[in-house]
C-alpha cells in the first residue's frame, strides 16, 4: 500500500515541518510527556509544534478509586512534529540529550524516518476512540499486505482508512490502522456494510491468487449484479425497494475502488449501470464517477 509507506531520508533541508520524525526514548520514562508538553508550550522558542506518544493505559480500582497507569509502548515510540533543526537543538540540552533518540531504519543507518501528518492524525483518531487498553503492534511489510485497503464509512470509526484483516468467508472484520512499518493499532470488528474498498492487496502467492485475478473476480461479480439490476429497472421502470438498497450498497462499497488496465473500464461500466438503475441523471452520473475514468 504505497500511500501508507514511511518516508525514509537523511536529515536534509528538504524535509518539511509538517512531517513527523519518529523518535524513541531510551529509558521509557513516562516523565518525558511532561518535558514534551513544556517544549510544545514554548513552541515559539523550541519550534516543537506537536508531539504524539502512544501509551498503554491500564485502569484499575484501588480503595474504590479509579487509577490510570500509563506506560510507553514497546519500542518507546515518540513522534515529534518539528523541523530537523529544532529536533537537533532540542537534543543538545537536558533532559532530551540523554533520553531522546532517532529511530533509524536498518536500510539507512544514517537516516531517520519521517511520516506524513495525515497518517499520524489518522492513527491518533483511531486510538482516541478506543476504550480501555489499546492493542498496539509493530507490523511487518507482510502483515500490511494481508488484506485490502478500506475506508470505514459508518459507525464509531467513520473516516478512518486502514488494512482489512479478512475473516474467511466474510468481507468484514478488524481493520489495521498502520503508520507505515513502524506502528499499528487494530480496531474492533467492523461490519462489512461499514467498509468501502479502496484498493486490493498485492498478493501473488497461491493462497488467494494474484491481484489481477482477485480484481477480475470482484469486478466480474459486480458487472453481473449491475446488469441484473439495470435489467430490472428497464423492465419495471424502477427498482424495488430491496433492489434499490442493494444497488446503493454496491455503489457505496465499490465506487472508490482503485484499479488499473482493462479492469478499470469494466469497473466504471458497472458503477455507471448501478447509478442508471438508481435513477440518476446523465449529469449526476458523470459527476459521481468522472474521477474513476482513465
Amino acid at each position: 500500500m504505497q500511500e501508507m509507506k514511511t518516508n525514509t531520508d537523511i536529515l536534509t533541508d528538504t524535509n518539511q515541518p509538517l512531517d513527523w520524525l519518529v523518535m524513541y526514548s531510551n529509558t521509557g520514562d513516562i516523565s518525558i510527556l511532561e518535558d514534551l508538553e513544556i517544549a510544545k508550550t514554548n513552541s515559539q522558542k523550541t519550534g516543537i509544534l506537536d508531539y504524539f506518544v502512544p501509551l498503554d493505559v491500564t485502569r484499575i480500582i484501588v480503595d474504590d478509586k479509579p487509577i490510570e497507569r500509563k506506560h510507553l509502548i514497546a519500542g518507546n515510540y515518540i513522534f515529534i512534529r518539528a523541523t530537523k533543526e529544532n529536533i537537533l537543538q532540542l537534543r543538545q540540552g537536558p533532559p532530551f540529550d540523554t533520553v531522546l533518540r532517532f529511530l533509524h531504519p536498518d536500510s539507512s543507518p544514517t537516516g531517520c524516518i519521517y511520516i506524513a501528518d495525515s497518517e499520524v492524525q489518522m492513527l491518533r483518531v483511531a486510538i482516541e476512540k478506543m476504550d480501555g487498553e489499546v492493542e498496539y503492534f509493530v507490523p511487518t511489510s507482510k502483515e500490511l499486505l494481508i488484506g485490502d485497503c478500506v475506508c470505514i464509512i459508518d459507525g464509531h470509526y467513520s473516516g478512518i482508512k486502514g488494512v482489512l484483516e479478512s475473516v474467511k468467508g466474510h468481507e468484514g472484520g478488524r481493520v489495521i490502522v498502520p503508520l507505515g512499518d513502524v506502528l499499528a493499532v487494530r480496531t474492533p470488528r467492523i461490519p462489512a456494510d461499514s467498509l468501502q474498498l479502496v484498493s486490493l492487496a498485492t498478493i501473488t502467492d497461491g493462497q488467494t491468487g494474484s491481484y489481477t485475478s482477485r480484481a477480475y473476480k470482484k469486478v466480474h461479480v459486480l458487472i453481473n449484479d449491475s446488469e441484473r439490476l439495470l435489467a430490472e429497472k428497464e423492465a419495471n421502470g424502477a427498482l424495488s425497494e430491496e433492489s434499490a438498497a442493494e444497488a446503493h450498497r454496491l455503489v457505496v462499497r465499490f465506487s472508490q475502488l482503485q484499479l488499473a488496465g482493462k479492469i478499470r473500464f469494466m469497473h466504471a461500466q458497472a458503477i455507471y449501470n448501478l447509478l442508471f438503475a438508481l435513477g440518476e441523471t446523465e449529469s449526476e452520473r458523470f459527476q459521481h464517477f468522472k474521477n474513476m475514468l482513465p
